[in-house]
């Protein structure tokens, strides 16, 4: 690749000197033109000065036709040498090829040998391992299985000792509800008349009663063959003023509902209320306040667990619906 470089430069060398040859011979061969005229014109005795510079010129072309000549020959030999270097190089080259060709084929099949061998240990680990894991993992099962079955014996004295407990529980609870049951007489049925009065501004000398656990069937309806009933927690009558008393443990909005719905088919069930003001009131130990104020719109009084004592909790200025 070099030597054909050097070959062009040399060749382009030689054309840029033989150009600049011609180019120098032409102009002093136009200046030899233009003394000669001029001497012919002026002076008739210069026919041998213009000879003498023909001949130059003539000996000067000569002299260029050579030098293209050996240039000519230079630059064949210098092809000739190019392209000798040019084979031992390709020659040079396809020997490097054809040995780097049988060296990789060589380290093709080393490194083939070595993977098999590679792959081979590799497999004997991997049994290895496979077998020490197989062992581990039975060991393993063994240890788990021992602590599942503790845990099995522990699980199912904890749940018999659960099962107990929850039989303990379930009488405490049963003993609650019989409790809660009389909730009512206990804590709400005294503060009824207190309530009332408080609401209606009746004074303490008007005379009132309370009646707890309170049934009434409709008089004459019969459906699916059941004379149909209403029961109130408790009812206080003071005056022509009445307030009616919904009790339960857990307070729900649609418990608030349905205790709106009994208010007002009371009247229905109770033929003396009718031309009575019925107030209605729901009490618990607890109510959430979203119940309270479900209540409160509906115009309803709640009564539930203040400091030590059953407090109406009411916003400030609530003014309670007359059913």
């Amino acid at each position: 690749m070099a030597t054909t470089e050097t070959l062009e430069q040399a060749l382009q060398s030689l054309i840029e000197d033989t150009k600049q040859y011609r180019e120098e011979a032409k102009r002093h061969r136009e200046e030899y033109l233009e003394e000669i005229k001029q001497y012919h014109q002026g002076v008739n005795g210069r026919f041998e000065k213009i000879e003498q510079v023909m001949a130059e010129l003539t000996d000067w072309a000569k002299q260029s036709k050579q030098i293209h000549k050996q240039t000519q020959l230079e630059l064949a030999e210098l092809a000739k040498q190019s392209q000798l270097k040019l084979d031992e190089q390709s020659q040079r080259i396809k020997l490097e090829l054809a040995e780097l060709a049988k060296q990789s084929k060589q380290i093709h099949k080393q490194t083939q040998l070595e993977l098999a061998e590679l792959a081979k240990q590799s497999q004997l680990k991997l049994d290895e391992q496979s077998q020490r894991i197989k062992l581990e993992l039975a060991e393993l099962a063994k240890q788990s299985q021992l602590k599942l079955d503790e845990q099995s014996q522990r699980i199912k004295l904890e749940l018999e000792a659960s099962a107990k407990q929850i039989k303990q529980t379930t009488q405490q609870m049963g003993e609650l509800s019989q409790r809660m049951g009389t909730l009512v007489e206990d804590m709400v049925s005294p503060d009824m008349l207190r309530i009332l009065r408080q609401v209606a501004s009746i004074p303490e000398e008007v005379p009132g009663i309370v009646n707890v656990r309170v049934k009434e069937f409709y008089p004459g309806k019969v459906l699916n063959g059941h004379t149909q009933m209403i029961e109130v927690d408790a009812i206080a009558r003071c005056g022509e003023y009445v307030l009616v008393n919904e009790t339960k443990t857990t307070f729900k909005v649609k418990h608030v509902d349905a205790f709106l719905k009994t208010l007002g088919q009371l009247r229905d069930y109770f033929p003396a209320l009718v031309g009575q003001q019925i107030f209605g009131v729901i009490s618990s130990l607890r109510i959430d306040p979203s119940v309270v104020t479900r209540a409160s719109r509906q115009g309803l009084l709640v009564l539930s667990l203040g400091e030590g004592m059953l407090e109406l909790q009411n916003e400030p200025g609530f003014k309670p619906k007359l059913f």
